[in-house]
């Protein structure tokens, strides 16, 4: 697990986002006073991220093929005009001796990498490619592989890599770098271009030592499109897609390339295999990805909160480990699980941890718990904000920062359909592909002109209020768009942008959302996949990279430098559940006339998971909504949204955000308490990143 970033001069870019004040002359041989600047640029990039990876710092900077090593790893190769830098600050998860430490590279030195995250079956992958190409590796570390890949494969290597991984690579022989993501997104990888030079970096902060001088993306602030696709809240800077790898040759020429996608099965294909059959695969499927994630060399935890995501989870990493099938940590680190979860205030409604404890009492596993009152909120606010380098709806996402933990359930929802906001799409036609488990037609039909009063769940009554006339937006008039866009102004808040902000147009952020849709795929969703499976698909695109796994994961984790595993996410159990049919994910229960949400997870996850688990319905995680006047998170809103503090950001309206902070706690109002956390995070944004005024 790491922190990484990138460099590369490009040959002939025209930029509109140079910076005057860092201009980087070109190369000459020699250690001028060129390369010392880039050496301190690279070096105070990773300095910036280093909580990311604290164990080790490498750096790499191109010449003319010289290697020498030093304690930062560091190889010159110098060319006239043209460079490429490479550097990783590292966290010591797998192989703990130096020869873990990056970047990797080839026995010539034409090639080197640096990885953030994990990669898993790396020592299979080892023996497999030794036997064919008899490749001297220097280590055991599980990212040394993908040099040995890309020397076999080319860039086809990227397919045989499972786990949660960014990583930029790069090949002198052929000119050619390569950035790229894992499938679902985990990791992060961004990208700009600054005085003629294409930056790669973990956070956005890393830039920030090259001379980048971060603006607001307003237009994206308003399209949302920073929720959806390739762009952020930064003007110019942008995310490599998960899935894809971008590729520049010779210096000049940038693309972007796809590598894995989700896809589903024909609604019209009838399943073969019986439901035990399904129940059984997915059972060992998922027991298959919890086992690789348990391998370290460090000591492993399970987050614990009252769902069933991270009890099947934790139940089954105790079941390896009661079965010898897995040892925890390395030789020296106890083997007894540990089980961590947050405790909000037992007062606010939404606090878990009771039903955790009892799930470890009946695991018989250790649990301990980080107490987030609401001092603890707003203490750790602004630092959490300056991690995530985004805003969320609620606060959440402090308690996920303020938590040791490492193996996670996210994830799971997105592919057994565990939002009840989502059982519209289930019902929008029938499931011809497994009548015995598909509801009554009758039913169904019923159901699906009362959707209203299925796919919301009770929970959001607590979270948004009825009247919010945003709410209940009907979703955009396209066949394909799932039915749980109409209520996606529940997974953030509109804030009030200034009247001139409006010459540049807003699109609804249902028309964001579907745009962001390939034309092929959006076929598939018309005519071949369920509407369920279609809004899987979105959702997979959309929401779950660039909002859950952003705020509510890795930078969460790594702001304490604790690494996050995703089973649930493993792109072998995935490809098996996304074939599945869709009455396996959501069935109907003829005796209660209702719908089981996540039904063929409850199932394979039965022997693992207490019975209260098994019959419990999904709650979503989330902070307590509703704080009392003068406490800390009120006085916290009312020191950040202040005149001044507003009108520096320039793109929000301070007349109608001026008694924001009062209807957020006298007046108790929901939706205004979710836009002044949201107001309130901008504001954060702005002072730590130095971000300069909106202009008109």
């Amino acid at each position: 697990m790491c922190g990484i970033t990138a460099y590369l001069k490009l040959a002939g870019c025209h930029d509109n986002t140079k910076s005057p004040n860092h201009k980087l002359s070109s190369f000459h041989h020699g250690k001028t006073e060129d390369e010392q600047i880039l050496r301190g640029q690279v070096n105070h990039s990773l300095d910036t991220i280093k909580h990311r990876g604290p164990d080790s710092h490498g750096c790499w900077i191109s010449d003319d093929g010289r290697i020498g090593t030093f304690i930062l790893r560091t190889v010159f190769n110098i060319t006239p005009d043209i460079c490429e830098a490479l550097g990783s600050c590292r966290l010591q998860i797998n192989d703990l001796t130096p020869s873990g430490n990056q970047p990797f590279e080839n026995a010539d030195g034409t090639i080197r990498v640096v990885v953030n995250g994990e990669l898993y079956d790396y020592k299979q992958i080892r023996e497999d490619i030794v036997q064919k190409t008899g490749y001297p590796f220097r280590g055991t570390s599980d990212c040394e592989i993908v040099v040995a890949l890309y020397e076999y494969y080319g860039t086809a290597f990227l397919s045989h890599l499972r786990g949660e991984f960014s990583l930029c690579l790069y090949d002198s022989k052929k000119e050619m770098f390569v950035a790229s993501r894992d499938r679902s997104g985990v990791k992060p990888l961004l990208w700009t271009v600054v005085d003629n030079r294409l930056l790669f970096a973990s956070e956005a902060k890393a830039f920030l030592s090259h001379g980048w001088k971060p603006e607001w993306d307003v237009k994206s602030l308003m399209d949302r499109d920073w929720l959806t696709e390739e762009r952020t809240i930064f003007k110019g800077v942008q995310k490599v897609r998960p899935g894809h790898y971008m590729i520049c040759l010779g210096f000049d020429q940038l693309k972007e390339r796809q590598y894995w996608d989700h896809t589903y099965p024909d609604k019209k294909r009838v399943e073969p295999r019986s439901v035990q059959q399904m129940v059984e695969g997915v059972r060992s499927k998922l027991l298959e990805a919890v086992r690789i994630r348990l391998q370290a060399d460090v000591p492993v935890g399970i987050h614990l909160s009252g769902g069933i995501d991270s009890s099947v989870i934790a139940g089954m990493a105790k079941h390896l480990l009661d079965t010898n099938q897995i040892q925890l940590g390395g030789p020296a680190t106890i083997q007894k699980l540990q089980c961590l979860g947050v405790a909000f205030d037992k007062s606010s409604g939404f606090d878990e941890s009771d039903l955790a404890q009892r799930t470890s009492d009946w695991l018989g596993v250790d649990f301990q718990t980080v107490s987030m009152t609401e001092t603890e909120l707003a203490a750790n606010f602004e630092d959490a904000v300056w991690y995530d380098e985004q805003t969320h709806v609620d606060l959440g996402f402090i308690g996920k920062h303020m938590l040791s933990k490492l193996t996670r359930g996210q994830g799971s929802d997105e592919i057994f359909g565990g939002y009840p906001l989502i059982q519209g799409d289930y019902l929008r036609e029938q499931d011809h592909s497994l009548p015995i488990a598909a509801p009554p037609e009758q039913w169904r039909a019923d159901e699906k002109k009362n959707v209203a009063k299925v796919a919301p769940a009770a929970w959001m009554d607590k979270l948004v209020s009825d009247e919010d006339p945003d709410f209940t937006r009907a979703p955009v008039s396209m066949d394909e768009a799932p039915n749980w866009l109409k209520h996606i102004q529940f997974l953030f808040s509109e804030v009030d942008f200034t009247p001139r902000t409006q010459i540049l147009g807003q699109r609804p952020a249902t028309v964001t959302v579907m745009e962001d849709i390939s034309e092929s795929a959006r076929q598939l969703m018309r005519h071949i996949w369920h509407p369920l499976h279609s809004a899987f698909y979105v959702w997979h695109k959309t929401i779950l990279p660039n909002m859950l796994l952003t705020n509510l994961l890795d930078r969460t984790e790594m702001s304490h430098s604790v690494e996050g595993r995703v089973p649930f996410l493993d792109h072998h159990l995935m490809e098996y559940v996304n074939d599945l049919p869709p009455s396996v994910k959501i069935r109907y229960d003829p005796t209660s006339g209702s719908l089981t949400e996540k039904w063929i997870l409850r199932e394979a996850s039965k022997p693992f998971i207490t019975q209260e688990i098994y019959e419990r319905k999904k709650h979503p995680y989330t902070a307590p909504v509703k704080f009392p006047v003068g406490g800390p998170i009120h006085q916290l809103m009312s020191r950040l949204i202040t005149q001044e503090n507003i009108e520096e950001l320039g793109f929000i309206d301070w007349s109608k955000t001026h008694d924001l902070v009062q209807r957020s706690f006298e007046e108790q109002e929901p939706n205004a308490l979710r836009k002044a956390f949201t107001v309130a995070q901008f504001v954060v944004l702005g002072q730590r990143f130095g971000i300069k005024t909106a202009q008109s």
